[in-house]
Protein backbone atom coordinates (compact mmCIF):
# COMPACT_ATOMS: atom_id res chain seq x y z
CA UNK A 1 0.00 0.00 0.00
CA UNK A 2 1.40 3.37 -0.87
CA UNK A 3 -0.56 6.42 1.00
CA UNK A 4 0.86 10.07 0.60
CA UNK A 5 0.11 12.65 3.43
CA UNK A 6 0.00 16.07 2.33
CA UNK A 7 0.68 18.84 4.45
CA UNK A 8 -0.25 22.76 3.15
CA UNK A 9 1.05 25.63 5.44
CA UNK A 10 2.32 29.33 5.59
CA UNK A 11 6.16 30.00 5.42
CA UNK A 12 5.98 32.16 8.76
CA UNK A 13 5.18 28.48 9.94
CA UNK A 14 8.75 26.48 8.89
CA UNK A 15 10.70 27.12 11.93
CA UNK A 16 8.19 25.98 14.37
CA UNK A 17 7.03 22.78 12.56
CA UNK A 18 10.61 21.96 12.28
CA UNK A 19 10.39 21.48 16.26
CA UNK A 20 7.51 19.35 15.83
CA UNK A 21 9.49 17.24 12.79
CA UNK A 22 12.44 16.52 15.33
CA UNK A 23 9.45 15.14 18.08
CA UNK A 24 8.07 12.79 15.69
CA UNK A 25 10.08 9.58 16.10
CA UNK A 26 10.18 6.75 14.15
CA UNK A 27 6.94 5.41 12.09
CA UNK A 28 6.43 2.03 12.54
CA UNK A 29 8.26 -1.20 11.45
CA UNK A 30 5.84 -1.78 8.66
CA UNK A 31 6.57 1.11 6.74
CA UNK A 32 9.12 -0.05 4.33
CA UNK A 33 9.98 3.21 2.67
CA UNK A 34 9.03 7.08 3.47
CA UNK A 35 10.01 10.23 1.15
CA UNK A 36 9.28 13.57 1.86
CA UNK A 37 9.12 16.06 -0.68
CA UNK A 38 7.99 19.54 -0.65
CA UNK A 39 7.32 22.66 -3.22
CA UNK A 40 5.93 26.47 -2.76
CA UNK A 41 2.88 26.69 -3.79
CA UNK A 42 2.26 30.84 -3.70
CA UNK A 43 0.45 32.21 -1.11
CA UNK A 44 -0.52 29.08 0.54
CA UNK A 45 3.05 28.42 1.13
CA UNK A 46 4.81 25.40 0.78
CA UNK A 47 3.10 21.94 -0.18
CA UNK A 48 4.72 19.22 2.08
CA UNK A 49 4.10 15.68 0.16
CA UNK A 50 5.19 12.34 2.74
CA UNK A 51 4.84 9.40 0.34
CA UNK A 52 4.78 5.97 2.23
CA UNK A 53 5.29 2.90 1.08
CA UNK A 54 3.76 0.37 3.64
CA UNK A 55 3.77 -3.80 3.71
CA UNK A 56 -0.14 -3.92 2.63
CA UNK A 57 -1.70 -6.17 5.51
CA UNK A 58 -0.95 -3.20 7.71
CA UNK A 59 -2.44 -0.75 5.55
CA UNK A 60 -5.20 -0.07 8.29
CA UNK A 61 -2.83 0.15 11.21
CA UNK A 62 -0.30 2.49 9.02
CA UNK A 63 -3.19 5.17 8.27
CA UNK A 64 -4.23 5.06 11.86
CA UNK A 65 -0.52 5.45 13.13
CA UNK A 66 0.82 8.20 10.42
CA UNK A 67 -2.45 10.41 11.60
CA UNK A 68 -0.89 10.02 14.57
CA UNK A 69 2.00 11.39 13.95
CA UNK A 70 1.23 13.68 12.45
CA UNK A 71 -1.78 15.31 14.50
CA UNK A 72 0.27 17.63 16.48
CA UNK A 73 0.64 19.68 12.59
CA UNK A 74 -2.75 20.19 12.98
CA UNK A 75 -3.27 22.13 16.12
CA UNK A 76 -1.61 25.42 14.28
CA UNK A 77 -3.31 28.12 12.76
CA UNK A 78 -3.24 27.41 8.84
CA UNK A 79 -1.90 24.37 8.37
CA UNK A 80 -4.15 22.16 6.27
CA UNK A 81 -3.42 17.79 5.79
CA UNK A 82 -5.11 15.12 3.37
CA UNK A 83 -4.59 11.98 3.33
CA UNK A 84 -4.65 9.88 0.00
CA UNK A 85 -4.28 5.92 -0.73
CA UNK A 86 -1.98 5.66 -4.17
CA UNK A 87 -1.70 2.85 -6.26
CA UNK A 88 0.68 2.26 -9.20
CA UNK A 89 -0.36 2.36 -13.06
CA UNK A 90 0.04 -1.08 -13.14
CA UNK A 91 -2.74 -1.45 -11.10
CA UNK A 92 -4.75 1.64 -12.41
CA UNK A 93 -4.49 -0.45 -15.59
CA UNK A 94 -6.22 -3.28 -14.17
CA UNK A 95 -9.06 -1.24 -12.56
CA UNK A 96 -9.74 -0.26 -16.40
CA UNK A 97 -10.10 -4.00 -17.30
Amino acid sequence: MILNFILWYPSSKVAELLELVKKMGKPPSYVKKWLTFQTAVGKRGIKHYNIVFIEKEHGDDAIVEISKMFRPFLDHNNVEAKLEVLISARDALKVLG
